[in-house]
């Protein structure tokens, strides 16, 4: 492991924004502080045999095997292998075992379009095609290997997401187009992908009826934006009112560094402008009983945040009374490159900014999850299709500072793993983090056995688990 960053972050003077870890320590260790409180469980296990009889002096080891919380990152590179006929390639097998080593949910993607000249996972770009085997794959792929699928978007109003021979139709009858694409998607689905980003990207972009007139940054009026939204979130509840639906947008932490966005006439679009519009729309959903599961706050950030900034936006998000949901997290680092600081100690840099954002979301009360957006793709060594590739993503198969400290946080550091021994009772005490244990013991030297349980934060008190008797 890598010594801690000190006097190199000084390099950063005058590159972008400041951002200085050293003065937000106290703010980092008081986070941490509350991810003990808020994501941990006291628990008291009694251990006894099949005859209700205590199990005491009983040697255990408790070890968690999954958080409860959604670490997660989106599977574009995997769709463009499986679409190319590369399912058993090195690529793959690459792909997947650091995926698995290191996060527990994967989004699947499926854009109804998307770009329509690009080679990404679409749905329906030339109309009466249904190619929603692509996703079917990348379900299938993260069920397999024991992670939770989350689906990306079911809705997007923009152009380059919108299917050109939908503006062909009046927009009654496009409304039918999208009521059949929400249902089949969903119910497809269902029961498998439990968690969706059910509209994306709407305080930036126009509602369906407005998209002929479309100007970015395009700032609907409120009452147009619920009003797809409510329709779009209403049939796919009615297609599976298990799964949560989340609405996901971008541009809502900082102003850009290099200019100021401006709409049609002139006026300027602030960061903290989105912010409370993206709240309000969430009360005035609410009001009309069409509250979405999750606010989405996609993170492409460009500059650096500071935790005191973060936590910052956090409370003012979770002000719209919805769960809150990172669903495209990346960390920008041209400033860095721009100040020709060596790449070694860029990725060093990268990492430690990465986990300070974690960890700030992962102590907050109102956060679910946290979903990258390419940053931990690119960290285990993938790349982007470049000349020799063929188009396809290829891999040095070689792990960077990133990966390695996002894999230690939440593998090691956010992860429960105790040896206790039962008392006279046969209980065993310890506060772990909330989410799927083994408890693991033996029945004589040469016979191991196991147990399983879970932590899900309502079930505090005593819990009784049955086990073999141990022999001699």
């Amino acid at each position: 492991m890598n010594a801690p960053l000190g006097e190199e972050w000084k390099q950063m003077d005058g590159v972008g924004r400041p951002y200085t870890p050293d003065a937000y320590g106290a703010d980092l260790d008081a986070a941490r502080a509350r991810i003990r409180r808020i994501r941990c469980q006291d628990t008291d296990l009694r251990l006894v045999d099949a005859a209700g009889t205590p199990l005491a002096g009983l040697p255990v080891e408790v070890e968690q095997t999954r958080s409860a919380f959604h670490w997660g990152e989106q599977l574009w590179h995997l769709d463009t292998l499986f679409r190319h006929g590369l399912a058993g390639s090195d690529r793959v097998r690459h792909f997947t075992r650091r995926f698995t080593d290191c996060l527990n949910s994967a989004n699947c993607l499926s854009y109804w379009t998307e770009a329509p000249r690009n080679d990404g996972p679409k749905h329906m770009e030339f109309q009466g095609e249904d190619k929603l085997d692509g996703l079917q794959a990348q379900v299938d792929w993260a069920l397999a290997h024991g992670l939770t699928p989350k689906g990306h978007p079911i809705f997007w109003s923009l152009p380059k997401a919108y299917p050109e021979w939908l503006s062909r139709y009046p927009i009654e009858t496009q409304w039918k187009f999208i009521e059949v694409r929400v249902r089949n998607l969903v119910a497809r689905f269902k029961g498998k992908v439990r968690l969706w980003d059910v509209v994306n990207e709407p305080m930036w972009e126009a509602a369906p009826k407005n998209l002929p007139r479309r100007h970015w940054p395009h700032l609907e009026a409120l009452d147009d934006i619920c009003e797809y939204i409510v329709p779009v979130l209403r049939w796919a509840r009615e297609e599976d009112p298990a799964a949560k639906f989340i609405v996901n947008d971008y541009g809502m932490e900082l102003d850009p560094d290099d200019r100021v966005i401006r709409t049609a006439d002139g006026t300027p679009v602030t960061a903290k402008g989105q912010r409370d519009r993206f709240v309000a729309l969430f009360k005035r959903l609410h009001e009309l009983g069409a509250m979405p599961d999750g606010l989405g706050m996609q993170a492409h950030t460009g500059t650096w945040m500071t935790p005191v900034e973060q936590q910052r936006i956090l409370d003012e998000f979770a002000e719209s009374g919805a769960r809150l949901h990172y669903t495209e997290f990346w960390a920008e680092d041209r400033h860095l490159h721009a100040a020709k600081l060596d790449p070694a100690l860029i990725d060093r840099m990268k990492a430690e900014y990465v986990a300070n954002v974690m960890t700030v979301a992962f102590a907050h009360p109102a956060v679910d999850s946290f979903y990258f957006w390419g940053e931990i793709v690119k960290s285990f060594g993938f790349r982007d299709p470049d000349h020799n590739s063929g188009g396809l993503p290829t891999s040095s198969h070689t792990p960077s500072a990133v990966y390695d400290r996002v894999r230690r946080l939440i593998r090691d550091e956010w992860m429960t793993r105790e040896t206790l021994r039962s008392d006279a009772e046969g209980r065993v005490r310890f506060r772990g983090f909330l989410g799927d244990y083994t408890l693991r013991y033996r029945i004589r030297d040469d016979m191991p056995a196991a147990t399983s349980f879970s932590l899900s934060g309502d079930t505090p008190g005593e819990r009784r688990l049955v086990l073999h008797r141990p022999q001699g």
